[in-house]
């Protein structure tokens, strides 16, 4: 009974551990998830769009648009959004989808489908760079061209695909982080 307990006691240490490495780990949502992503192009829905005093009072993410080289001029209404890059239902619709800066001078709602330029996480004496909107491409969804696949509304992990992204040059990437992207040039496709 003993050396069961004195077991279970290392395991939960260990999982503790575990678990705080990883949150410690975890970039801010104006960065991509995953290296790979850097650079690429990806599609998201808009799900929330953020008044100026948002984005001020973000904290982490005010500070990381700064760093990034963004006037603070340029913060003003609608210049940080948040998107849902899995549909429909769960906990990961609402945590995995990136927050976007949109540049100065292009305006989007809840609903739009846009592009947007992933990141880079800051790294040692380097700069970082947000996520950014490159463009609108659908004012909703579903579109004539834009849909979330497969077409099974019972699944949580459904991706958006639009019929442009073979033509432009975008491809399914499979495993933990599923989507539809184009990515950085010099960038192996998996």
């Amino acid at each position: 009974m003993i050396k069961i307990r004195i077991g279970l006691e290392r395991l939960l240490i260990c999982a503790a551990v575990v678990l705080v490495a990883s949150c410690a780990a975890v970039p801010s949502r104006v960065y991509p998830p995953i290296s790979e992503d850097e650079g690429s192009l990806r599609v998201g829905e808009v799900m929330a769009v953020a008044s100026r005093d948002e984005i001020v009072a973000s904290g982490e993410h005010y500070r990381n648009l700064l760093a990034a080289g963004i006037v603070d001029s340029d913060l003003r209404d609608g210049s940080l959004v948040t998107t849902r890059v899995y549909c429909c239902g769960g906990s990961i619709e609402g945590t995995s989808g990136p927050w976007v800066y949109v540049p100065p001078g292009i305006t989007v709602a809840p609903g739009d489908i846009i592009e947007i330029r992933m990141g880079r996480v800051p790294a040692k004496g380097q700069l970082g760079e947000v996520n950014t909107m490159a463009s609108v491409r659908s004012r909703g969804i579903p579109s004539q061209s834009c849909r979330w696949v497969p077409d099974n509304p019972t699944l949580w992990t459904r991706v958006i695909y639009c019929d442009w992204m073979l033509k432009e040059g975008w491809v399914e990437r499979g495993g933990l982080y599923s989507t539809w992207w184009k990515p950085a040039t010099g960038r192996a496709t998996q």
